[in-house]
Parts: structure tokens; sequence; C-alpha cells
């Protein structure tokens, strides 16, 4: 069907005919550049669909003819789209990014320390860089101007930053950040989620299928964690039960010592919940969150059998549940484990009858304060620990973390405890090609004598 269109749009162009395409109707059209300049050569097509603004772009032909089979397969695509649900023009990145972070949110398998890290980046980089531009429009070019604006981006941002804290606002200000190199790792992570959002766009029909657009990554050194030697384990230990100690309560004062060396009965509860911590994971060998995460309800009593001085015997220990990346375990600490969640429980009940709050020792998270509230990590009062006794760097100049206690576990138990690499992988959550390459290569132990071991028939006389 032909038709004359019958006025100008308020643009003032003409849109010359209108013709019709399985019930939708399209204009065809050229375009000049300004009202003195001669009409272009290729031209135009305006389609109307319901719903939806109207589709005005370039079929990028010279002919009639073929400018409007251009419009007609274009029409096609778009119903289509309607068709499956899909967006038919581009929306904006914010748009399409709040769309994926909602449905990140709202999967069941999605772990909620996962969402926070990719609804971080999403809001403070990519939507920041990306948020007013329709998806269709990114290409690699745009992505590459994306990362040089992230490698600077806290050279040219205020650092300062406010928060609340037990009702009080708190000023701070991250300085620090100004002159600190955004590292390989931290790019490849923030590329990731871009990368999950573009095939968003793809998905919901906002980037065209047959449209690649590559974001590349710089190569990422593997670091293994630095975890703690066998002395330097003993060390931490040490000082870690000096700091603990009741006669550095202001109350038991009795000599003339620095200021510093004496501390407030809250701040020495927190420092013995720290050392049951650390005892804790360098015994259980879970992950930081599926340490911090762990409920009473997940312990059950256990017994094992252990060889002591050539004879075996029956040991009480505890089993632990966690289930966390998606994956449901059971892991079996060492024996001593059992001691500290005893006393961890004991000293709970004890809080609860002094401050007045219901615990069951059941459905209570185990890492709560002396008012059972939930404490969420030990990272500054660890990291404070290791500055205390020299520790927070190994030889390489590799900064520990929370996490070093989970390698000094897989660490401790496959080269001193010798256990195979298999059942360790079952026991930490993880695979044997993880173990080999993070625990059995480790400067931690001292292998001298095992590998200069030699048959006494091969000995010289």
């Amino acid at each position: 069907m032909v038709t004359k269109s019958k006025s100008k749009e308020s643009t003032g162009i003409d849109y010359g005919q209108m013709y019709e395409f399985r019930d939708v109707r399209y204009w065809i059209y050229k375009r000049r550049r300004s009202p003195s300049s001669p009409l272009g050569k290729c031209w135009h097509t305006r389609i109307k669909l319901k719903g939806i603004k109207d589709i005005r772009v370039s079929t990028g032909k010279e002919t009639l003819k073929t400018a409007r089979e251009q419009a007609q397969e274009l029409i096609l695509e778009c119903l289509i789209k309607q068709k499956d649900g899909q967006s038919v023009t581009s929306r904006k990145f914010h748009l399409v990014s709040e769309e994926y972070l909602d449905d990140l949110e709202n999967n069941p398998s999605t772990i909620k320390s996962k969402f926070v890290k990719e609804n971080r980046i999403v809001n403070q980089f990519l939507n920041t860089f990306f948020g007013k531009m329709t998806a269709d429009s990114i290409n690699e070019k745009v992505v590459y101007e994306y990362k040089k604006w992230r490698k600077s981006y806290w050279k040219n941002h205020d650092t300062e930053y406010t928060y609340v804290r037990d009702g009080k606002t708190i000023k701070s200000n991250r300085s620090y950040l100004k002159n600190k190199k955004v590292t390989a790792s931290t790019l490849h992570k923030e590329d990731c989620v871009l990368r999950k959002i573009i095939e968003h766009s793809r998905l919901s029909g906002d980037i065209p299928q047959t449209k690649v657009v590559k974001v590349k990554s710089d190569p990422v050194k593997d670091n293994r964690r630095p975890s703690f030697s066998e002395d330097e384990w003993k060390k931490v230990l040490k000082e870690s039960n000096f700091r603990c100690s009741v006669d550095r309560l202001w109350k038991n004062k009795k000599t003339k010592s620095k200021k510093n060396d004496y501390i407030h009965e809250k701040v020495l509860n927190q420092r013995i919940l720290l050392h049951d911590f650390i005892n804790f994971m360098v015994g259980s060998g879970l992950r930081t969150s599926e340490g911090m995460d762990v409920k009473w309800s997940d312990i059950t009593p256990n017994n094992i059998t252990e060889e002591v001085g050539g004879k075996f015997k029956q040991v009480k220990s505890v089993k632990i549940f966690t289930a966390k990346k998606s994956k449901k375990r059971k892991c079996d600490p060492q024996p001593y484990v059992k001691e500290i969640l005893d006393r961890i429980k004991k000293r709970q009940f004890q809080f609860a009858k002094k401050n007045k709050f219901k615990f069951t020792g059941k459905t209570e998270y185990v890492w709560s304060n002396e008012y059972g509230v939930q404490v969420k990590d030990f990272k500054k009062s660890f990291t404070k620990l290791l500055e205390a006794c020299d520790l927070l760097y190994d030889q390489h100049n590799d900064k520990r973390a929370i996490g070093s206690l989970r390698h000094t576990y897989g660490t401790f138990r496959k080269n001193l405890g010798e256990v195979d690499n298999h059942e360790l992988a079952i026991q930490m959550g993880t695979s044997p090609e993880m173990i080999l390459k993070h625990y059995v290569h480790s400067d931690d132990y001292d292998r001298s004598t095992a590998v200069t071991r030699i048959k006494k028939s091969a000995k010289k006389k």
C-alpha cells in the first residue's frame, strides 16, 4: 500500500510517501544536512510501531527499491523482537545494567557477597561511564576509552566520604587511593561484569545478535596468597594471647605502664573472639565467608579415630556443614576446634545472661559479639594483630590477609599432615588442581630431608 503523507513533522522534514508492510506503516525519504544543502544520496526510513517511539534510521541504500527492502527487513526484525519480548530499540546502558542486577539479585543461586561486589562495580564505575549511552553504541573504541578513564578514576575524584556507625555520622578520607595503581586483577573482575551486561544486552535485544564487542583484559599474574610458616604462626598466637590477657584491662592496672598497654572490656572481648576465630580457621580450612556464616545448627558432634603412640583411640570432634559457592559439603576440622566452639558457646550463654538477650545455641551465628549481634568481619582487627607481631607482609613483601588463614590450613595439612590431594580438595571445597597449585609448592615447609633421602645401600661406606 502506498499513500502520500499529509503533512511535514515539526522538524520540517518531508517524509514523502507512506507504505505499509505487515500492518506496520513506514516512510521512505531523503534528508538534507541543512535547509540550504541538497538532498542526500541515501534513503532514510521512519517506522511506526505500536507502543514505542518511531524508529528513524538510514537504510544506507541509494535506490528506492533497495531502501524499501531494507526497511521491510528492519520491520521484520522489530516484530520478531516484540513477539519474543525483547527490546525493539536499544535502551540506555544504565537501564540494561539495572535489569541485569535485578535478575542477579533474584536468582536463588546467587551468593550475596557476589551481588554486593557486582552491584558496587556497576554503580560506581560502569554506570558512571556508560550509563547515558545506548547499549548498541558501545564498541571496542568506547571500551578502550573506559579503561583509560577507569585507571585514573581516583586521581580525578574526591576520596572523602561519610558513613553512619552506631548512629553517628563519620567522615573518612581514602587519599591513599590517589596514588594507588589499579591492579590487573581488579580490572579483570570489572571486565567480567561488563561482559555479562553486554551479553545481557544481546539477549534482551538491545544489541544485535551479530554484533561482537570484545572486552580484552590484561594478563593477570596468579599469585598465591601468603600463609604462615610454623614459627610465624606460633608468633601470631603468642601475640594474640598477650593481647587477650585480662591483666591488660584498665580496671586491673597496677603499674605505671604506657597508656596504650591497657584496653577496655569491649576491646578485650573483640580480641578474645578474634583469637578463637583465627584458631578455628586454621583448624577447619573453611573460606572466610563460609567461616563467618557458620551457625550453631551447622555443627554436629563427631568421633574420629586418631593414632597416638602407636595405639588407636576415639577422639571427640565435630562436623561443620557449609553451603557456599552453590556447593554443599561437610567439613572435618581438627579435633581442637571442638574445644574452641565449646568455649565460645559457654561464653555466649554468660553474655546472654549478663546483657539480657536470648541465646539458644542453635540458630544463632557462632561469631557474634557480647550482645548477640553477628560480627561482619575480622579484617581490621586481624590486620592490627599482624602489625603488632610484624607479620603483615611476608618475605616477598606480599601482604597477608584474613584469607591467609585458609592457605595456612591447606599448607599445614598438605605438607605436615601429608593428606591426599583428593581428600584435601573435598575438605576445602576446591579441586585437586588448586591444591597442587597453591599448597604443594609452598616455601613454608622445609623439604630438605625428604628430597635428599637415599637408600642405605647407596650410602658411601
